[in-house]
């Protein structure tokens, strides 16, 4: 994302052969030596420790960037959920009865985050059992406090993920196979003290460019606070963060970075601070293309981003920008979150003998007298002189990023007329002046366009003129729109986009998630002053986010949890951990009636937050058969479009129990020492 900040990417054995022989001297480099390579022989110095640190930095970049080609890396981010789903109709997330304790999905989240536990472990082991000189008397508990920082993260995946897993307070050195499970409230408390310890330790500013500090430890310490009911210290911590006693971090509300003084962006539309500019700042990379380092790309004054997970750009042409397990050289988030339709419009119909473009032929060609590259004669009879468009460019130029649509938003998302349509109030009458910039054109952008120039609303007007007119006759199917044409019919995400790639190549694109930024710190406190009953509180703390996108002011009355969980989609869509958040909501006993109020049942056989929400937001496959959908478990179900038109929806077949996932079944079978229960449900 948008910040660029470094870490050195560290492979600690490796690093640690340098250390050892790097400054010998001839005769030393003669004289035969023993090297262990455990943690007896390696991290005995102030930098090593460091180094320690560095794998778990690796590690998180990996869970969260290692596959953005498939849907590992984006199960935290609550694929499947109330927010989007993936394109494919037959996996776990859009199936869930495919989602078992054989799949690899659950066991590589498990798997990789105990690396993780391990990683952090081990250099919490040597910071505590090793005579190591520091270079300040601060330096060791700063340490200390950022590996346990990374050791409570890892568990408050853990936790909200599979619940009851077993804690591990030292590095696992030999196979074991008697390990035994905590509960998930367990973990929460066990998170809650590494948490605590790195909050009252870490330093305000960061070792080296990319690391967690202080402020990061207190807005976790908020969240782990809220799923153990302890609302007055959540308070404190987020109060910590936003008064500045943690480090200089704020949300951003003036222009800033290297696009700071463009007044408008590419299509026209205000970026004026008070029209809510410093979020769309947010989220820019201008990708000038001028040389192969991250300073080229990076955004500078941002105060908001307290923690960022690093992808390197520049590096396309010779690998390591990122998406681990396929294109090492490639991010694919921006192509992921983008329609098909916005890539290509080019579906066919045939009329009798004749081909046509069932979106028209604007939608699928460039006009007469242009061709891109290599693009040939368009397949329609009255687009024989034009050129069907083959790059994926639109009209003015503006580049998408390689791959395809793998995200489909949830349509109360983007959808005006679907019941809990979140923009409804991006404009209020009582409050001129103010349109949320969240919602609006500039970030999401609806009117995208096609290869001919018109705008998309314009092309899809004209399709279902042409589908009204051919009802009746014998071309009536030829001109019908299904579901299947329209499901991938949304907004250009800006905040996933670039207008500008690097190095001017649409293969390439930067995006370097916001593991945590302030505007999520002021949520988190706001559902705290909700838990207290206290809705004034929480809807000013809501209002210094809406306020910043020019959004209208919410008043105490509206403040319930879901315009909270509301509120965290506009603001967070695809950023924040929406699993995590849903499972800590639901069958938590912690939590009280702010939640209750809401959703009374809270178990794992009939109901709970997270169950309730994606059935009643989760994507509709309406693009598959009646029969298709009630064979996978959905439910037909018939209701009241905004604009009074009856609408279909399939509701999502997912079962109170999924709301944590299932532990893998090689970790139960393995751990033959002692029971080990699986989830309920699996």
């Amino acid at each position: 994302m948008k910040v660029t900040k470094h870490i050195l990417g560290i492979v600690v054995l490796g690093a640690m052969t340098l250390t050892q022989t790097g400054c010998q001297s001839d005769a030393d480099f003669l004289e035969e030596h023993s090297y262990k390579f455990d943690d007896q022989g390696m991290f005995n110095s102030e930098n090593e420790i460091e180094m320690a640190i560095n794998s778990c930095y690796n590690k998180v970049n990996y869970l969260v960037l290692g596959q953005t080609h498939g849907y590992h890396s984006y199960m935290l981010t609550g694929v499947g959920l109330d927010t989007y789903c993936e394109n494919n109709s037959n996996d776990c997330w859009s199936n869930w009865t495919k989602l078992n304790s054989a799949n690899g999905y659950s066991r590589h989240w498990y798997n990789e985050t105990y690396y993780l536990v391990n990683y952090a472990n081990t250099a919490i082991d040597a910071i505590m059992n090793k005579d190591i000189k520091y270079t300040t008397a601060t330096k060791k508990n700063e340490l200390l406090g950022e590996a346990r920082f990374f050791r409570g993260w890892a568990y408050r995946i853990l936790a909200g993920m599979f619940g009851n897993v077993p804690i591990l307070e030292t590095a696992t050195k030999t196979i074991e196979m008697g390990y035994q499970p905590n509960t998930r409230q367990e973990v929460w408390e066990f998170c809650y003290e590494d948490f605590k310890f790195a909050a009252e330790n870490m330093a305000t500013t960061e070792r080296a460019q990319g690391c967690v500090t202080r402020a990061a430890a207190d807005h976790m310490l908020a969240e782990i606070c809220l799923a153990l009911g302890k609302f007055d210290e959540a308070i404190a911590a987020a109060s910590r963060v936003i008064n500045k006693q943690d480090g200089d971090y704020q949300i951003m509300t003036t222009r800033f970075g290297l696009e700071a003084g463009q007044a408008t962006d590419r299509y026209g539309h205000s970026l004026a601070a008070d029209k809510g500019g410093a979020y769309w700042d947010l989220f820019r990379v201008p990708g000038t293309g001028s040389g192969n380092t991250n300073q080229d790309y990076g955004v500078t004054g941002n105060k908001e981003a307290i923690w960022t997970s690093q992808f390197s750009v520049g590096n396309y042409a010779v690998g390591g920008s990122g998406d681990a397990w396929w294109r090492m050289r490639n991010n694919t988030m921006e192509g992921d979150f983008m329609s098909n339709k916005v890539r290509a419009a080019t579906n066919t119909r045939k009329l009798g003998n004749a081909t046509i473009y069932l979106w028209g032929d604007d939608a699928a060609c460039y006009p007469e007298g242009i061709q891109g590259g290599s693009s040939t004669k368009g397949a329609s009879e009255t687009a024989s002189n034009r050129y069907v468009a083959n790059n994926t460019r639109d009209s003015i130029g503006g580049g998408y990023a390689y791959g395809s649509c793998r995200n489909y938003p949830c349509r109360y998302v983007f959808d005006p007329q679907e019941p809990g349509y979140i923009w409804a109030k991006a404009t209020d009458p009582a409050q001129p002046g103010r349109e949320d910039i969240r919602g609006s054109e500039t970030m999401m952008q609806r009117n995208w366009y096609t290869p001919s120039g018109k705008p998309w609303p314009e092309i899809y007007k004209a399709a279902k003129a042409r589908e009204a007119a051919a009802k009746g006759t014998a071309n009536e199917d030829v001109y019908k729109l299904s579901g299947g044409d329209t499901i991938d019919i949304f907004p250009r995400f800006w905040k996933f986009a670039q207008a500008k790639h690097p190095n001017g190549d649409a293969k390439e694109c930067e995006y370097e998630p916001y593991m945590i930024r302030v505007a999520e710190t002021y949520l988190l406190r706001a559902e705290a002053y909700l838990a207290k009953g206290d809705t004034q509180k929480a809807a000013d703390d809501i209002n210094v986010v809406r306020a910043r996108a020019n959004a209208p002011l919410c008043s105490a009355s509206e403040v319930d949890i879901d315009y909270i969980l509301d509120e965290r989609t506009r603001e967070l869509f695809g950023e924040e951990h929406r699993c995590i958040t849903l499972n800590r909501l639901s069958c938590n006993p912690n939590c009280g009636t702010y939640v209750t109020s809401k959703y009374p049942t809270q178990n794992e056989n009939q109901s709970n937050t997270l169950y309730e929400r994606v059935r009643k937001y989760g994507v509709s496959f309406v693009n598959e058969t009646e029969s298709s959908n009630a064979d996978k478990g959905r439910v037909k179900v018939e209701y009241t479009k905004n604009d009074g038109t009856k609408g279909i929806r399939y509701v999502s077949n997912i079962k109170p129990y999924n709301y944590q996932q299932p532990i893998p079944d090689d970790v139960i079978k393995s751990n033959s020492g002692a029971e080990y229960p699986q989830n309920y449900g699996y």
